[in-house]
């Protein structure tokens, strides 16, 4: 179990910050910021803020769970709108309520698209820019490699809503969609929808089952591919956004034996600040891994792991099958002045870190390996497990 890390920000506009723009987001959970008592379930607005410089733009997460076109303007809106002012933007991403015949204030699409309308037309009025979102797809499947669509004609709706409003538009549903049958069930399931093995989260200590929303990994995802949008767009009126988008880097992620585990987290690009979720499921779920990072060190000693994304590239290793920790291989090598001699014929992996945990040299060897190192002292790891301090003079 991990303790969860949440980042929040606090943007006061006023002495030292000049917001030069404001995104709304009005929406329903799919878009919503939970509450840490959620997480890591977290709608895609909860996230967006960090793909943006916020000395240049603020982001206004004010969708509402459980919401409607029709319940949103009738409960919602009229605060929304007083609030947004010239050179705002208005994103509105609706449908998986307005689909839903059983739902108070269910729309049908005629209806989705005017109530649409009226979201665009009055943010117009007021010198903001409305941009349009279909929701996300659930994660629903016919077999373990067909999704099953969702939603019904609501996402192809707000298509035609964005071509008739004359409206920049981000099909988020059939990115979502199509990410998911690449990655497939089991990924999409575990690391993108609210779904969770028992122990893996505080907030779901008995697992969880939840294929409509999203977690955090789903969130960010959904995140990226808006900003990815629009920078690649042509539309002059998304051009402050693009220019106003932060530097991400690229986090990968392998695992030391494949045929030990059914998934590990999908390589991606990051910004700085946003949770990173390092998770691995082994065949055997009784046998844990550890996660190490590109210098050689552990970072989790469990198969999920949350970590905060720097300023750099990253990498990532899951270690699955890792013999016990500090055992004895006296019998098998022996250290001289500057080498270490293994006297049996398996391939070991040495590794030789400075004491505050910087790598200095690794390989793999199958006899000896020289150190060649400084005068100094050291801290020697043999196949990551054995580890003790060797004085070079």
């Amino acid at each position: 179990m991990i303790k969860h890390l949440v980042l929040a920000f606090c943007i006061f506009v006023g002495a030292g910050v000049s917001a030069q723009t404001r995104v709304f987001l009005i929406g329903d959970s799919i878009t919503e910021t939970w509450g840490t008592a959620f997480y890591p379930c977290n709608g895609w607005g909860s996230v967006l803020q960090y793909f943006f410089d916020s000395k240049k733009v603020v982001v206004e997460n004010r969708a509402v769970g459980g919401t409607t076109t029709k319940s949103y303007y009738h409960e919602h809106w009229s605060k929304v709108i007083s609030d947004i002012k010239k050179g705002d933007y208005l994103f509105i991403s609706f449908g998986a309520n307005d689909s839903n015949p059983f739902w108070t204030y269910c729309t049908t699409t005629a209806e989705f698209i005017d109530y649409v309308g009226i979201f665009c037309k009055k943010a117009r009025e007021k010198g903001a820019t409305p941009v349009l979102l279909s929701t996300a797809n659930q994660n629903l499947w016919v077999s373990e490699c067909i999704l099953e669509s969702s939603y019904g004609q609501h996402p192809q709706a707000m298509k035609e809503a964005a071509e008739k409003y004359d409206t920049p538009f981000f099909d988020l549903y059939t990115f979502g969609y199509n990410l998911s049958e690449e990655v497939g069930q089991e990924y999409n399931t575990f690391y993108r929808h609210n779904n969770y093995k028992s122990g893996e989260y505080e907030n779901y200590r008995d697992g969880h089952e939840d294929n409509v929303h999203l977690q955090e990994t789903g969130a960010i995802d959904y995140s990226r591919y808006i900003v990815e949008e629009i920078e690649k767009s042509k539309d002059e009126r998304l051009r402050l956004l693009a220019e106003a988008t932060t530097p991400r880097y690229n986090v990968t992620f392998d695992v030391d034996q494949d045929s030990m585990m059914t998934s590990i987290s999908r390589s991606a690009t990051f910004p700085e600040g946003i949770n990173v979720t390092l998770k691995s499921y082994g065949v055997d779920e009784t046998k844990k891994c550890i996660w190490k990072n590109e210098n050689g060190n552990v970072i989790s000693k469990s198969n999920l792991c949350v970590y905060v994304m720097q300023n750099h590239d990253e990498h990532f290793t899951a270690i699955y099958d890792v013999p016990p920790m500090f055992k004895s291989l006296v019998d098998d090598y022996k250290i001289f002045k500057e080498e270490i001699v293994f006297y049996d014929s398996h391939i070991h992996t040495v590794s030789i870190y400075t004491f505050n945990g910087s790598c200095v040299t690794s390989a793999s060897t199958r006899y000896n390996y020289p150190f060649d190192l400084r005068t100094g002292a050291y801290v020697l790891t043999i196949d990551g497990n054995k580890s003790m301090k060797i004085m070079i003079e």
